[in-house]
């Protein structure tokens, strides 16, 4: 018997996203709703009339406005069947968020799997789902597949949230699943969720990952999984369909000048996403000069305005304050002002070195780490003419 699906995890909808100004997270939690649009688009096309979704369907017990608004657009897409299932953010606990739900009333194409029991959800296609119960607990849930009784011939898909024995997928969920449930339990397919990227575990037992990214790490996260079964005896086609409607990308780089930064706008122009979708985390290492400091200041600046978010990280990028910058200074008060920061940072940095004590190297360490930010604000400042461009201060502009 042949059967297609869509497979997706954690959507998570209603996540705060608090590290963004307000803005930003509601237009981040704007794409999580419209993720669903890009999921319903991906099942007609494959042919799938049914959706699982393995848990973590929501990011924890919303105000009723934001727990039905999804529910509203998956009744949009009549001619498909949502499967949802609760997870470790948003468990089937007593008096719990799905109580809510199901009091309210969910349309007739989308089906709540609170319990562990067996569905048939097609003709001979039984669908056996492991919800939480609680944020976390002690045994497997997918155990009971085992036990699960169904027609001889009936094709055995299961639907879980959490991380497998042996396999590097630590996710939020303190749940342990058994990979080899296929095999014990009979199972065509087990779809999972909490690890939020694409990850096969082995040829029945797959993660799809969150259709839509929600954090700096590279984990091939932004799928669903479309996935034909020929039979229970037949291995699973699955193959991935992009659902991202923003790129999150994580980029370290060794600089030494601001020229350093012009694969960014490379790599940028060769990604698939607008600049205007590109949140990106940039990592800075290196030891530049101050006037080559504050034209990169400069180049971060523009770039900023042209991504969604940029978030930086200079814990190692250093200056090294040559004698010819400090003297292009105009200002003979903030020339001396500078050379007293520049000899901080010598006498600092060599006090940590030869600090017997741990504590006192630390703080040593600390003020000086202090002046150079010091003396790179000041140098950035002092270069900047009206229009905000960088001034060539001796050496290189």
């Amino acid at each position: 018997m042949a059967f297609v699906f869509i497979h997706t995890a954690d959507w998570q909808m209603g996540k705060p996203f608090g590290e963004f100004d307000p803005e930003k997270q509601a237009v981040l939690r704007q794409a999580r709703l419209q993720a669903i649009d890009r999921l319903a688009a991906a099942a007609r096309a494959a042919g799938a009339g049914h959706v699982l979704v393995a848990g973590d369907v929501y990011d924890g017990n919303l105000e009723s406005r934001q727990l039905l608004k999804p529910l509203s657009k998956l009744a949009g897409y009549g001619d498909i069947h949502w499967h949802l299932l609760p997870g470790n953010h948003d468990p089937a606990s007593p008096a719990g968020l799905w109580e809510r739900i199901s009091a309210a009333g969910v349309p007739d194409n989308v089906v709540l799997h609170l319990e562990p029991r067996p569905c048939e959800i097609e003709p001979g296609v039984f669908l056996l789902p492991a919800p939480l119960k609680a944020k976390t607990i002690s045994r497997d849930p997918t155990g009971w597949m085992n036990d699960a009784v169904t027609p001889a011939a009936a094709l055995r898909i299961g639907l879980a949230h959490g991380s497998v024995h042996g396999f590097d997928s630590a996710g939020e969920a303190a749940v342990e699943l058994d990979p080899a449930r296929p095999e014990s339990a009979g199972l065509a397919y087990l779809a999972l969720g909490d690890w939020h990227g694409l990850k096969q575990v082995n040829e029945r037992v797959w993660y799809s990952g969150t259709p839509e990214p929600d954090r700096f790490k590279a984990n091939n996260s932004g799928h669903a999984l479309i996935v034909r079964l020929a039979g229970n005896d037949a291995l699973p086609e699955v193959t991935q369909v992009p659902t991202a409607a923003y790129d999150w990308r994580r980029r370290s780089l060794d600089i030494g000048g601001a020229d350093d930064l012009q694969v960014l706008d490379a790599e940028l122009e060769d990604s698939p996403f607008q600049r205007s979708n590109t949140l990106l985390r940039l990592e800075l290492s290196g030891t530049v000069r101050l006037a080559e400091d504050a034209a990169i200041a400069l180049a971060l600046e523009r770039l900023e305005t042209s991504l969604f978010h940029l978030r930086r990280r200079f814990g190692n990028l250093h200056v090294a304050p040559e004698t010819d910058d400090l003297m292009a200074l105009d200002d003979s008060e903030l020339r001396a002002a500078a050379e007293r920061l520049r000899d901080m940072i010598g006498a600092e940095g060599a006090s940590a070195k030869g600090a017997g004590a741990k504590e006192t190297g630390r703080q040593n360490s600390d003020r000086g780490a202090a002046a150079e930010r010091a003396l790179r604000l000041m140098f950035q400042m002092a270069c900047r003419d009206d229009n905000g461009s960088t001034r060539s201060r001796g050496g290189r502009p």
